[in-house]
């Protein structure tokens, strides 16, 4: 699904210098209702190209944790101004003029209809990186 999107925006990312690395397993999976996730996706890497108007580098990775699978989104723009980090629910979507950003809008809302959350940092190295966590399902062991 992240090559599809990437590759669906092929053209303004080379017009605009922006290189793709997509590192996540092969045949990893994820529990969510597919066109939702898809939007939200999208959702960050437009958000991570509008970051590198000149070019950069944006690096999809993605993780399983024993609760979650995180879907992290990274790009090397200028990073996130301190009042824009993630400090409680619906931060993410307010711009530094106070106006609501609505493709982060649609992100936070689809995360959290899966029982998730979208949490923003600055990279160490440069650039703003958007992490996308949905919740695993909860097996429930047999008794023995």
């Amino acid at each position: 699904m992240v090559e599809s999107i990437c590759r669906s925006l092929d053209r303004q990312m080379a017009a605009q210098g922006v290189q793709v690395d997509i590192d996540i397993p092969a045949g990893q999976t994820l529990t969510a209702d597919g066109d939702m996730l898809r939007q939200a996706v999208a959702n960050l890497v437009v958000h991570a190209m509008d970051a590198m108007p000149d070019g950069g580098a944006l690096v999809v990775t993605s993780s399983v944790g024993p609760t979650a699978v995180e879907l992290e989104i990274a790009d090397s723009g200028p990073g996130l101004p301190a009042e824009a980090q993630h400090k409680g629910p619906g931060s993410l979507c307010r711009t530094s003029e106070g106006t609501i950003d609505l493709g982060l809008a649609v992100v936070c809302r689809i995360a959290g209809l899966h029982g998730g959350a979208v949490t923003a940092v600055n990279c160490p190295e440069g650039g703003a990186a958007f992490t996308l966590s949905i919740p695993r399902p909860v097996a429930l062991e047999k008794a023995a």
